[in-house]
């Protein structure tokens, strides 16, 4: 198997977990006021490491749960088991598996699917990107009064309500509206895929964006961080858009 067909199985075993706990009672711990974990994020995460596992025994891992090494040396593999916990702990249908590689701190493969809807969002750096098989492209929309943005909340957001509220006050002077998914991995497949033409959210972690970030770059937007410097895993902030309307979003977010 190659790299991607190994992420694809990898996220494949860890959507079966999820499909088969969704809409159940589910035993729910707490990281933080607002961050929950349940016992379907720790079963998904060991079926999608199991697999990396038999197939790439050599290579390292880090996981949002188990946690690993460092994400910028050699090449790791990085995973988010469900991405959108808050939403699956509530039976809203936007989560997530996502399954990146890296190798020296580039992307190499991404593969993000939407657990309960089934679209499988994937990348191969230099291939571009698919849904289902199917290769995508962001949005032609250059007009920032016409874009669709999305947007999630950190978990601090109870400390940094008034700032939040700021930005998304910012950003809905100048832009045709915000949507609020709730899984930062299906917001950057958006991207690619054309559904929403920009989106931005402070808080993400590696896990969060490692797959998603390739997936938006192969299917020809920009990714960044809120100055407009390249994105790096350890930027606590992200911006992800077609490319058209990038600068326009990274102003409407500064202001």
């Amino acid at each position: 198997m190659n790299d991607l067909e190994v992420a694809f199985a990898a996220s494949r075993a860890g959507t079966d977990v999820i499909r088969h706990h969704f809409g159940t009672a589910v035993h729910t711990e707490w990281k933080g006021d607002v961050d929950p974990v349940t016992e379907a994020d720790r079963a998904a995460e060991e079926a999608i490491l199991e697999v990396i596992r038999s197939h790439r025994p050599d290579d390292r891992i880090l996981a949002e749960e188990s946690g690993g090494h460092d994400w910028n040396e050699g090449r790791v593999w990085i995973v988010d088991p469900i991405d959108g916990t808050v939403n699956f702990v509530h039976g809203f249908p936007q989560v997530a598996t996502s399954v990146g590689l890296r190798s020296d701190g580039e992307g190499v493969v991404g593969v993000v699917e939407s657990a309960v809807n089934q679209e499988t969002f994937a990348a191969q750096v230099g291939a571009g990107a698919t849904l289902d098989g199917s290769p995508i492209r962001v949005s032609a929309v250059d007009d920032p009064s016409r874009a669709l943005v999305g947007t999630g909340f950190a978990y601090d957001r109870q400390q940094r309500a008034q700032e939040m509220a700021d930005t998304l006050a910012g950003v809905l002077r100048e832009f045709q509206g915000i949507r609020r998914v709730g899984s930062a991995a299906l917001d950057l497949c958006w991207v690619a895929a054309g559904r929403i033409d920009a989106y931005w959210e402070y808080g993400v972690k590696p896990w969060d964006t490692a797959a998603g970030a390739l997936i938006v770059e192969e299917a020809g937007g920009r990714v960044s961080a809120f100055s407009g410097d390249s994105y790096s895993l350890d930027d606590p902030g992200v911006v992800a858009t077609n490319g058209r309307i990038h600068d326009s979003l990274i102003r409407a977010i500064a202001r």
